[in-house]
């Protein structure tokens, strides 16, 4: 793969730590580009003082921010997720020379990922590649044909408000950080166009309906960004995948003759979409920022929305007793719940469900 560096004010630490990363991607077969507009992944080299970014203009090329963390003094997981947030990153690495004399390397990502290792560039670069090298399957087309009758909606879509509300009473519901509090206005819609991130709750749920009209498998899935604990409008709410384009990475929603054309589905439509095509007598699936004990877990923190994890999640699933009601875990970032109803869901997870979600390199 290509990629591009970005040196914006660092710390000769931030430096040291980026030039060792770089020598390791080189040596791994990646090629430097000196145009980023070129590039498949971008090594943003700053500083948690002033960190600077750089602007994407797509979300296919993945930015890892780089500094050091020498002026962190209060709170870690705080200070480097905002960092993260202010320079629009999918990872940031932050270096930190501990009180032991021990170099450490803290890692995080937009699914509220946050882990830390002895620093070894080896190591960095071995968490950092699959990040680099996933592809976003988050693309939605809109088609205008939503049969009227759905329009108020159906039981189904009952079923999704109903469960999403019992989602939040559970506490499995949590905000992201408050992103506008540390963001404008226009970084908030570059934030949203790049993550899908809103500030209003993480989780999702989806649904199957039977629409004589769309081939199956055509599900309900909750709207990206929306407060799922208050779900209510067709069209931006709760939103109809009619279809799936893998090869495109498209979700084909079926919407109201008059919609809201900024609405988009949930990223995770690709999981959910390979889920329901792959398991047919899969009829409900919820994704938590919540934990279980005992669950297969995968192996690498690929961020939401890409192929990548949903295909790994898909042969989690396949190594379960019955992949059409089980739970797998997303590494540092929650669950996948697939069952034939949310009911029969919610009566197996919600007296195990544990609301810190652990973390691990």
């Amino acid at each position: 793969m290509k990629f591009s560096i970005i040196r914006n004010n660092a710390t000769s630490l931030g430096y040291k730590i980026a030039d060792e990363i770089t020598e390791k991607c080189l040596s791994h077969g990646h090629i430097i580009s000196t145009d980023p507009y070129q590039a498949n992944f971008i090594l943003n080299i700053t500083n948690v003082m002033d960190p600077q970014f750089f602007k994407r203009r797509s979300k296919s090329v993945f930015l890892i921010t780089i500094v050091s963390g020498e002026n962190i003094n209060g709170n870690m997981q705080s200070a480097c997720y905002t960092t993260l947030i202010k320079t629009f990153a999918n990872m940031l690495i932050c270096a930190r020379e501990e009180s032991n004399n021990h170099l450490k390397a803290y890692f995080t990502t937009p699914e509220a990922g946050f882990y830390n290792i002895e620093y070894d560039a080896e190591e960095a670069y071995n968490l950092m590649i699959p990040v680099a090298g996933a592809h976003y399957s988050t693309e939605n087309v809109f088609i205008p044909d939503l049969p009227e009758r759905f329009y108020s909606g159906s039981p189904v879509v009952d079923e999704i408000i109903k469960f999403g509300k019992k989602m939040d009473e559970l506490g499995v519901l949590p905000a992201p950080f408050p992103l506008r509090q540390l963001l404008s206005e226009e970084d908030m819609l570059h934030l949203y166009r790049v993550f899908g991130i809103t500030g209003a709750s993480y989780g999702n749920l989806s649904s199957k309906e039977e629409i004589t009209e769309f081939e199956p498998p055509v599900f309900w899935m909750t709207g990206r960004g929306v407060n799922k604990s208050c779900l209510s409008t067709i069209g931006k709410d709760l939103l109809l995948v009619k279809d799936f384009d893998f090869q495109t990475g498209t979700a084909i929603i079926s919407q109201p003759v008059s919609y809201d054309p900024k609405a988009r589905v949930s990223v995770d439509a690709v999981e959910h979409a390979l889920i329901y095509k792959t398991f047919p007598d899969t009829g409900a699936i919820i994704h938590l920022h919540a934990w279980m004990d005992g669950v297969l877990c995968t192996h690498q923190n690929h961020p939401c929305g890409t192929t990548e994890l949903a295909q790994e999640v898909v042969e989690l699933l396949k190594k379960t007793d019955n992949p059409e009601s089980a739970v797998v875990g997303l590494k540092n970032h929650g669950l996948t719940i697939t069952g034939r109803s949310f009911e029969e869901i919610f009566i197996r997870i919600s007296c195990k469900l544990k609301t810190e979600v652990p973390m691990f390199a």
